[in-house]
């Protein structure tokens, strides 16, 4: 994908659309994250480029009443950030020693660089969590009555 991403980047640059590609480094940080109940995605913005480039990964939309809370609870996320040369995202993890992490997979993408689909409008998102019992992380979505959830899989590890 790197090799992809920056022949993309520099043909675009090339022809006056945009910006040339920075270099390409460690997974970049998520500057916003918002969950659509309608496409069941949860998509990150990333510092990354022109601004313009995305995260997105499938979701469980719940809401929060509909479930029973389980017996630990998740734990805060300090730090959320995607990797598109490896297709995933990681969120720091505010538990023991702070070197846990959790690992889902994404598609990176950027929206000029893709064909139109129709699109729905994607709600905000606060509060990621993520339960290394149950192997999944959570957000809160700004819509509704305020008990509207997203879930997805995630890899619950500690990093050496």
């Amino acid at each position: 994908m790197r090799r992809t991403l920056l022949g993309t980047c520099a043909a675009l640059a090339a022809l006056g659309i945009g910006p040339a590609a920075p270099a390409l480094a460690a997974p970049v940080p998520v500057t916003a994250l918002s969950c659509d109940g309608d496409t069941y995605k949860c998509t990150a913005d990333l510092r990354f480029g022109d601004g313009n480039w995305k995260a997105r990964w499938d979701a469980t939309i719940f809401h929060q009443a509909a479930t029973r809370s389980a017996s630990r609870a998740p734990v805060p996320v300090t730090n959320l950030s995607c990797d598109g040369d490896n297709g995933s995202c990681v969120a720091e993890l505010m538990f023991g020693d702070g070197r846990w992490r959790a690992r889902w997979p994404a598609t990176v993408f950027h929206p000029a660089l893709r064909s139109a689909a129709r699109r729905m409008a994607p709600v905000p998102a606060s509060s990621l969590n993520c339960d290394g019992d149950n192997g999944r992380c959570t957000v809160n979505l700004r819509f509704g009555d305020g008990g509207w959830k997203a879930g997805w899989s995630a890899t619950i590890y500690h990093q050496p």
